[in-house]
């Protein structure tokens, strides 16, 4: 299991973010990250909570390609106690966990990101929905490929699920957030979907530009 004492070192990212996707600034002059500055994303605004480096790269990395299932438990609380003011300040009806495809889901057992909203949901008394959208396609692993081969890798990949509930606000739930491909591509079905504000939240980000 991940060590609460060692992750508890673990600094999140700071004044200045990146209005939009949370991404931290060099500059307390910029609004927003290179890439938000090219970029019109799906989603409305969201946080990464820490920098994707570290002990606590290390304890996604575990919990999403080692098994350690454990490790939800630190990682699931420092999200939600991190990401509350958000989460109170944009007040969303539902989380919704970014999907895996089956066969994925089936070789690891779970999606992480599936038990990290249930982590939330159970703190914040918001209830989490798993069947909005689903996922179609077994794409490639996103942290092989570059932005632009992200998106393509992501086309068609994710689909509104036969009778799926209708909501205006919804949270979006993930481990990592890089380039924001996968949570513009879950966006975009929950916009066909007809949510108006959507958000995300994500254990860790990417300091990239």
């Amino acid at each position: 299991m991940a060590c609460p004492r060692c992750l508890n070192e673990v600094k999140p990212v700071r004044e200045p973010r990146c209005k939009k996707c949370g991404k931290p600034l060099e500059n307390s002059q910029e609004e927003y990250c290179g890439d938000c500055s090219r970029k019109n994303h799906l989603y409305t605004e969201g946080r990464g909570i820490f920098p994707y480096r570290g002990r606590v790269k290390q304890a996604v990395w575990d919990l999403k390609y080692r098994g350690k299932r454990e490790n939800v438990r630190f990682l699931g609380t420092a999200l939600a106690r991190l990401g509350e003011p958000e989460v109170r300040r944009w007040r969303p009806e539902v989380l919704i966990p970014v999907p895996v495809h089956k066969k994925r889901r089936r070789l690891r057992g779970y999606n992480q990101a599936e038990l990290l909203a249930k982590a939330c949901g159970q703190l914040w008394g918001i209830p989490v929905d798993t069947r909005v959208v689903q996922r179609l396609t077994n794409t490639r692993a996103q942290k092989q490929l570059d932005p632009a081969q992200r998106r393509r890798n992501l086309q068609g990949a994710f689909a509104p699920v036969p009778g799926a509930a209708r909501y205006r606000s919804v949270l979006i739930i993930d481990d990592i957030y890089t380039t924001g491909s996968t949570v513009d591509a879950v966006a975009a079905v929950l916009r066909k979907l007809g949510a108006v504000h959507i958000y995300f939240l994500a254990v860790c980000i990417g300091t990239g530009s």
